[in-house]
């Protein structure tokens, strides 16, 4: 009966999203440039450049980098494996950069120069549509150039780039079978939904009829992708594919503002509005990212983040982020013009810094403490819960990172190149429990901080949640409930992190053993000199720094440093890693708690 109801509530939620989509009006459609911008938005943009130190920094990286492309010769059709995303990518880069050098300073050499990007890519014999990222990252490419310059190009290059959107970028995704990403539920919705958006909207007038339908399709398929931000707007594939599905999704309503004057309902996701924030939360002291998942440390100013400012008139939301272009942490990514865009649009004299703890739950759960925000020496502490099932998820539910004084102690190794463990042979991708991803070191458990029960894997669909938070002046931290992980092994196992008011972090893990004895291994991966000083003592050393390892506990204990890896060929040797914890031995039945602390006094 509960199935027959959800098939119902379903099929009426679609057919209420397809009616929303379908009575989208393009009567007042926007003239070129409608994507992202319409022309009064250039002077506001020129303004902001010449008002804001910050909008000046990031305004000059992206007219440098496209002075840089004028010397370059165009992007080539050359797979990486089974992908073309990473051409389809740099073109998407040049085209958009090149385009917005052209918009704010007039030169008509940076014109010429995407026009030439974009008649090379359009000669290509596709866009690797088995891949469908490539079609997406490359339709948006071409949609941006053909709509930003579109009163530049010669008739003859319009057509000729519009024929290739047409071709190439949205006629693939009537292929079932290829375009698979309208039933996703992860950042492949959310990018590929966007980047027929994008073609669709940029070449209206030539398929009206065709252009409407396939936006009806994709705006019928995105609120499945949109579920992930649910309940607190945190993301459960990491920081790096918030910032891949996220940005995506913000391109994708951004266009169908400027273009149509709607947001087709998207805004109104209370859990996505509040997703900058999860994005926030990542960003760490040292100024890396917390990786976890098949995420890199790579962080900087996220420029997506500037349009949820934007839209909540609050530019409290991106304070981080300005505090990074400040100190000219700013990548040169590919969608790094949306600063210029949605930024402009800002009042930053009331900006406020965030509060110093957060939560989210949902599919992913994290918790995050931060001493403060302006010093690379501030205290950092993240947990996580989630399940390894997920999207791009690792095994890795209890894991926690942890930085201090400028080091980061407790590390995640984050993602393993996915080019390399398919020229392999890997699935990679595959999550069941006897899949070889958890046989990767990066991806399965031995690389994580987390417990381990007899060497073995933790149960794939074990869900670990978040159960209690506390944030008060003398402690602040959170519970994870990890008795799901584990299966038969553990009647009962759940993690308490508590940092005291000097930074101190303790790990109490209560483990209630299963009917058999256990061999319970507390597992933490640092790049730091590693030494046992005593039976229940790990000394740290990193960069003059020096930090405690204390385990109380009334089991039999073995303090413990694990060999290296025995890395397998295919796999990336992560340098300067070490393994370092603590083996208990629990009897059957057998309740204990195991409390470990991390401080920089012994």
């Amino acid at each position: 009966m509960k199935n027959y109801l959800f098939i119902l509530i379903f099929a009426l939620l679609s057919a209420t999203l397809s009616l929303s989509a379908q009575e989208l009006s393009y009567e007042n459609i926007a003239p070129h440039p409608r994507l992202l911008l319409n022309a009064d938005d250039i002077p506001t943009m020129r303004d902001f450049r010449d008002r804001s130190e910050n909008a000046r920094f990031v305004d000059n990286m992206i007219v440098n980098e496209a002075t840089r492309f004028l010397k370059s010769t165009p992007a080539t059709r050359k797979l990486e494996g089974r992908r073309l995303l990473q051409v389809s990518s740099e073109v998407l880069k040049r085209v958009f950069y090149l385009s917005y050098a052209y918009i704010m300073t007039d030169d008509e050499r940076y014109a010429e120069r995407a026009e030439r990007e974009m008649l090379a890519a359009s000669s290509f014999i596709d866009w690797n549509p088995s891949h469908f990222l490539d079609v997406s990252e490359m339709t948006m490419a071409l949609s941006i150039g053909y709509d930003w310059l579109y009163n530049y190009l010669s008739e003859d290059s319009r057509n000729t780039i519009a024929t290739a959107i047409y071709e190439k970028g949205l006629r693939p995704s009537e292929n079932d079978k290829q375009a698979w990403f309208f039933r996703a539920d992860h950042n492949w919705n959310q990018v590929c939904n966007a980047g027929m958006i994008y073609g669709a909207l940029a070449t209206f007038e030539r398929t009206p009829e065709y252009c409407k339908t396939l936006i009806a399709k994709c705006l019928r398929s995105n609120p499945i992708a949109q579920k992930c931000y649910e309940p607190d707007g945190g993301y459960p594939e990491g920081a790096g594919y918030w910032d891949y599905g996220t940005s995506f999704e913000v391109m994708l309503v951004a266009a169908l503002q400027s273009a149509l004057g709607t947001d087709a309902g998207i805004a109104a996701q209370e859990s996505f509005m509040r997703t900058a924030s999860y994005m926030t939360y990542m960003a760490t002291p040292s100024g890396k990212s917390y990786n976890f998942a098949d995420s890199s440390t790579a962080m900087s100013c996220t420029s997506s983040k500037y349009w949820f400012a934007r839209e909540k008139n609050d530019a409290s939301i991106v304070a981080v982020d300005e505090l990074f272009v400040k100190n000219k942490r700013v990548l040169n990514v590919r969608l790094l013009p949306t600063y210029m865009v949605f930024g402009s649009a800002l009042d930053f004299s009331q900006s406020q810094l965030p509060h110093c703890t957060w939560v989210n739950h949902g599919a992913t759960p994290v918790f995050v403490y931060r001493s403060g925000w302006e010093s690379p020496n501030d205290t950092y502490f993240a947990i996580k819960g989630g399940t390894a099932s997920t999207n791009h998820a690792h095994m890795d539910a209890g894991s926690f990172i942890y930085e201090r004084d400028g080091v980061r102690w407790a590390i995640d190794l984050g993602s393993h190149n996915y080019h390399i463990l398919e020229e392999a042979g890997l699935d990679h991708g595959n999550t069941k429990q006897e899949s070889v991803r958890w046989k990767i070191f990066r991806t399965g458990p031995e690389s994580h901080n987390i417990l381990m029960f007899n060497g073995h894997l933790h149960d794939v669909k074990g869900m670990a949640e978040i159960v209690e938070t506390f944030d008060t002046p003398h402690r602040k931290g959170a519970v994870v409930d990890l008795t799901p992980v584990f299966g038969s092994d553990a009647k009962e196992v759940t993690r308490k992190a508590e940092i005291d008011k000097n930074d101190n972090l303790t790990i109490t893990d209560h483990i209630v053993c299963g009917k058999e004895a256990a061999t319970v291994e507390w597992r933490m991966a640092t790049n730091a000199e590693a030494q046992i000083v005593a039976p229940n003592v790990i000394e740290l050393r990193q960069d003059g720094k020096t930090l405690y390892l204390k385990i109380k506990s009334k089991l039999p204990t073995e303090a413990k440093i694990w060999p290296d890896h025995n890395y397998r060929e295919y796999e990336t040797v992560d340098k300067n890693l070490r393994r370092v914890g603590f083996v208990l031995q629990f009897k059957a039945k057998q309740t204990a708690d195991i409390e470990v602390t991390l401080s920089n006094k012994r």
